[in-house]
């Protein structure tokens, strides 16, 4: 059996971090992954499928090989944030007050990772002007990006 697995996914809200009566950190939060198929009949990129997964990070006291406060960094982390989580599956049981037994699978994270995410980029001028061009019917052969670009006066050599 595989003990130890890596999960990617996004935060659909925030991190929750709690104390246990004796004082230990926990945060709670919930990764979320979707798979995605391109549909040629709609010509778009559709989701086929959701799945969530309650995570749990633990400050794991008196450990000297994992020192770092994880659940305390985890609890930073916002809606929206993309993360891979290192750990393993473990399964939770409980009773209800009504005395229903319950069980749950959620995921025992030991480290997380921050993912970057890619700033949302405005075109540039220039591909603003290829797109026009395109649209006209113009191939890099015709139209304006045939034509040498107009000299200003100045020479136009880089500045280096």
């Amino acid at each position: 059996m595989i003990d130890v697995i890596t999960l990617t996914g996004g935060l659909p809200r925030d991190a929750e971090l709690r104390f246990t009566p004796q004082g230990a950190a926990v945060t709670n939060f919930t990764l979320a992954n979707s798979d995605n198929r391109y549909d040629q009949e709609q010509n778009q990129w559709v989701k086929t499928r959701n799945m969530y997964l309650d995570v749990t990070i633990w400050n794991e006291q008196g450990n000297k090989q994992n020192p770092t406060p994880w659940a305390e960094m985890a609890a930073d982390l916002k809606k929206g944030d993309q993360v891979a989580v290192t750990g393993k599956l473990v399964t939770r049981s409980w009773e209800t007050k009504d005395g229903e037994k319950r069980s749950k699978v959620e995921f025992r994270a030991t480290r997380f990772y921050k993912l970057p995410t890619a700033p949302q980029q405005q075109p540039n001028q220039a591909q603003q002007q290829w797109d026009n061009a395109a649209q006209q019917g113009q191939t890099a052969a015709s139209g304006a990006w045939s034509q040498p670009p107009a000299q200003s006066g100045q020479d136009q050599q880089p500045p280096f």
